[in-house]
């Protein structure tokens, strides 16, 4: 009897700390920014769209930051348990990142556009149990003049 009564009490405090857990922690979501070319506002959807034009031979860095949505705080950086990117290895030549910039709440990628026309861009990630999906439709001009 009193080992049943130590385990029910074991397992109310265990109880009690997940709880505290996840009443920290109301969110989680990414922030996509992109470097060399300007990002358009994301178009609402069940998966948000965000357009970027950039020119033939042009190199645009693309990042989503981790981002924690404390209850009744600010929100702020979080590093994430998976992030990707996924694009047209045709339309797109993979740039090497730059060591030093090295951020562990940032997924980046550096991309230098091949060929002309519309391609997307899309972004996989998870963050405290959230997934996240976002589009980056770039719309690639032919090479300046």
């Amino acid at each position: 009897m009193v080992q049943l009564k130590w385990w029910g009490g074991a397992c109310a405090v265990a109880v009690v700390l997940a709880a505290a857990g996840v009443a920290h922690a109301s969110g989680a979501t990414f922030a996509i920014t992109a470097e060399g070319a300007k990002l358009g506002a994301p178009e609402d959807g069940d998966i948000p769209k965000y357009t970027l034009k950039v020119d033939v031979g042009q190199t645009v860095t693309l990042a989503a930051q981790g981002m924690v949505l404390p209850r009744g705080g600010n929100p702020a950086p979080g590093e994430p348990d998976a992030a990707a990117w996924l694009f047209d290895d045709a339309a797109f030549q993979l740039q090497p990142l730059e060591k030093e910039k090295a951020d562990k709440t940032k997924a980046v990628v550096v991309l230098k556009a091949l060929k002309p026309g519309t391609t997307k861009v899309r972004f996989v990630g998870n963050i405290l149990g959230y997934e996240k999906k976002d589009d980056v439709v770039v719309e690639v001009a032919g090479a300046k003049k």
